[in-house]
């Protein structure tokens, strides 16, 4: 008898545990959000969605293997549900990245196989374990969590910042994602909690429901989202038309609710207006769908049935945007997002993807409309009322993955719905017996063994990747501070937990190359020493290169990191430039409308060309400024005003000895970038080294004014001045200069100069004057 009574109770604490877990989800999820890795929402919401989904799932497994039978619901929805898993498994197998395909980050936490994998087990355990009186109580978790992250998010929009954290401290914050995810995760909950209010009898749940709708309405006008306003519309007018039919159970004169909805929502999508003395939205960039259509297009020419795979839209876009992206002022950014869920669902997981979606979507649906429509007993209508605000918000946020980009949260809430109306909809459930002797029993057992080693390996995993995604913000902190060393070792550790990684090796490749560059200017270490140190440094960022472009092949930016880091090495390592230039050339490929590539090609070419002095060189000098200066035109030609490639293409006549061209090119770069210091300060330059000082003059004088302590401009503007005889002037310029640098000796002896009425550069050899090229980030 102990032994049955420590069985069942065993039993009950498994199910207990196995439930708490998902309405723990539930509650969490959309608001959680953790400080300690890079991406503060959805990595950490991937984690805690796998970590409770196993949670629940192995109390669940447990409890059936110690009582001897379980439960069952064998729902046909649960079959459009396991092909789109399979599709998406294919589509991750055949995907362009696979690791980033199946993990997520960097890459789309909510477009990876993992995150599909736990919100299908999700669905799963909540069509399996919960009974139908204890929906409502789950849902009531995720609007009582919604809640709060629509109050957080009001907050933030009024710079109310309860979260004093770093990133918290900006208005576009939010725990959903960006702020119209907000808005569109509010006018999901909506529907539900309008019914939920038109048919609680309670009085705290009424003024509760009062509260939420009150809070959602006051964020939708805030944000003022076309497509949430749409979302409401929809929702709106689905309460309406069920309500109408139903006025035995519903009180019609709430209806007056959904009724004022769907005109308030009319209004603001038909006329475009701001509230006054409400605060503007913060401005979110995304992709039309026009722009989207070509990129998915483009994409299924050449992979139609399976796609890219999960997550890979940013090398579709890199790939295939049009080049009139290049006329933008947001031309180099890379979208991972099209339009909607839709179409980025389309170009990476193909025509198999979209198909086994929209065979799900109307599995749902039809038997959603068979169970809304059944004549129910008097003690089902709280069932069917609970149904159908479920499947309204369910309908509503389907409307939304064809409008609007996704993310987890609104993936959860979208899988956590359709789960809780399945488990309405399916009361019957199949019960199994597992007898000692059967050999359903040993299947059964075997598959429970299978499914545990195969979760308990997940989580280790996911522990490691979380603990590499910490030691790499860790090393982004130590970046800012420009402590190079400690950034070294928290990227070296990140990429030696998950060296799977492509990002970890790229950004500790840049970590390498800076590092040689402090190395090298130490004055505490022996040549010997130094020279020692740098080679280690030059093997590693080699190296680390090299390995990122090996984990991910098709990631645009790890050729690029590749070729900075040949490019860096140029005159230091034999050999660089054909690497380099192999590199920048590849990284065209990937993407070829950036005019970025080919002006770095260019720049190794230029670097190369100075490198050959000898007499018995000049050809080669000559062929090598020439291939530049195609570089360059090639750049112009996909950007007309693309400042870098101009200025680059003037370096090419310097080069050439063509100083008038020079000169036309160098005008023609400073109309197309006018505020451009580093230019004003080249331009100035030359002006100077030419002799004309007046114009060196103006250009130095632009300089200052676009950074007034920019040492190097007001360095030569008081050689200028002292060649115009301006000796009052040049005079104030290097007395500037001494007040940031008050033991500078050369700066010292030029105003002992002047003030005596002598040159400036009187007894001083003057060095060649720097060069400053124009740089930029790729």
């Amino acid at each position: 008898m102990k032994n049955i009574k420590k069985s069942s109770e065993i039993v009950e604490t498994c199910e207990k545990v196995s439930k708490i877990s998902i309405y723990l989800l539930a509650f969490l999820l959309p608001i959680l959000f953790l400080p300690w890795t890079a991406n503060v929402l959805d990595f950490n919401k991937q984690a805690l969605l796998i970590v409770l989904v196993f949670a629940s799932l192995f109390a669940w497994m447990l409890k059936i293997l110690i009582s001897g039978k379980a439960n069952f619901n064998l729902s046909l929805v649960h079959i459009p549900i396991a092909v789109l898993f399979l599709v998406y498994t294919a589509s991750t197998v055949f995907s362009l990245w696979r690791y980033g395909s199946f993990w997520g980050w960097p890459q789309v936490n909510s477009e990876s196989l993992l995150s599909l994998l736990g919100l299908v087990l999700l669905y799963f355990l909540v069509t399996n374990i919960f009974e139908k009186k204890e929906i409502f109580y789950l849902m009531i978790s995720l609007v009582i969590s919604g809640s709060l992250a629509v109050l957080y998010g009001l907050l933030q929009l009024f710079g109310k910042f309860l979260i004093p954290i770093g990133f918290t401290k900006a208005v576009s914050f939010n725990t959903i994602g960006g702020v119209n995810s907000l808005a569109v995760f509010a006018a999901i909950l909506l529907p539900m909690i309008i019914v939920f209010l038109i048919i609680s009898k309670a009085k705290y749940l009424r003024v509760f429901f009062i509260a939420a709708v009150a809070l959602l309405a006051v964020l939708l006008l805030l944000i003022n989202f076309q497509i949430a306003w749409w979302l409401v519309i929809a929702g709106s007018a689905l309460i309406i038309a069920f309500g109408t039919q139903k006025r035995d159970v519903f009180d019609n004169r709430w209806l007056v609710l959904p009724m004022f909805f769907l005109a308030l929502a009319l209004l603001f999508s038909f006329f475009r207006f701001q509230i006054p003395g409400i605060p503007d939205r913060p401005v979110e960039v995304f992709l039309t769908h026009g722009a989207s259509f070509d990129i998915v297009w483009n994409t299924l020419k050449q992979s139609p049935i399976i796609g890219s795979g999960p997550g890979t839209f940013i090398y579709n876009f890199s790939k295939y945007k049009d080049i009139s992206f290049n006329q933008s002022s947001l031309w180099n950014l890379r979208f991972d997002w099209a339009s909607s869920k839709m179409m980025t669902m389309l170009g990476t997981t193909g025509i198999l993807g979209v198909l086994s979606f929209f065979a799900l979507l109307i599995f749902f649906i039809f038997y959603g409309i068979k169970f809304l429509f059944t004549k129910k007993e008097e003690d089902e209508e709280s069932y069917w009322v609970l149904g159908l605000g479920i499947f309204i918000s369910f309908l509503t946020i389907s409307v939304a993955y064809f409008l609007y980009q996704s993310n987890l949260s609104l993936d959860f809430a979208w899988f956590l719905l359709m789960a809780s109306f399945v488990s309405l909809l399916s009361p019957v459930r199949k019960e199994v017996l597992l007898k000692p002797s059967s050999l359903v029993t040993l299947g059964i057992t075997f598959a429970f063994t299978l499914i545990f080693i195969f979760g308990l390996g997940i989580l280790i995993l996911e522990g490691q990747r979380y603990a590499s995604a910490a030691s790499y913000l860790k090393g982004m902190k130590n970046w800012q501070k420009e402590e190079s060393i400690k950034t070294m070792e928290h990227f070296e550790d990140a990429a030696r937990i998950s060296p799977g990684n492509d990002l970890y090796w790229r950004e500790l490749s840049q970590v390498y190359l800076q590092t040689i560059n402090e190395v090298s200017a130490r004055t505490d270490l022996s040549q010997a020493e130094i020279t020692r140190q740098v080679q280690i440094l030059i093997n590693s960022a080699v190296n680390s290169a090299k390995t990122a472009v090996e984990v991910n092949p098709k990631n645009v930016a790890n050729w690029s990191a590749r070729g900075s880091v040949y490019q860096n090495l140029i005159g230091m390592v034999g050999g660089t430039k054909e690497w380099a230039v192999e590199s920048y050339e590849k990284a065209s490929e990937l993407e070829p409308t950036n005019p970025f590539f080919p002006t770095q090609t260019g720049i190794v070419l230029l670097r190369e060309a100075s490198l050959l002095t000898a007499d018995g060189e000049k050809e080669e000098r000559s062929k090598i400024l020439n291939e530049a200066e195609d570089q360059f035109n090639k750049a112009i030609e996909m950007k007309s005003d693309y400042a870098p490639a101009h200025f680059q293409l003037a370096m090419v006549y310097q080069a050439q000895g063509k100083g008038a061209e020079m000169i036309e090119q160098l005008e023609r770069t400073k109309a197309i970038a006018p505020f451009d210091v580093g230019l004003a300060f080249q331009l100035g330059l030359i002006y100077f080294q030419r002799q004309d000082y007046e114009k060196a003059r103006a250009e130095f004088e632009r300089a200052i004014l676009l950074n007034p302590d920019y040492a190097n401009a007001l360095y030569f503007l008081g050689l200028t001045y002292d060649e115009l005889g301006e000796k009052q002037l040049a005079i104030k310029a290097f007395e500037k200069i001494l007040i940031a640098n008050p033991d500078h000796s050369l700066v010292i002896t030029i105003l002992n100069n002047l003030r005596a009425g002598e040159k400036a550069l009187k007894g001083i050899v003057e060095e060649e004057p720097p060069v400053v090229p124009i740089e930029e980030e790729d």
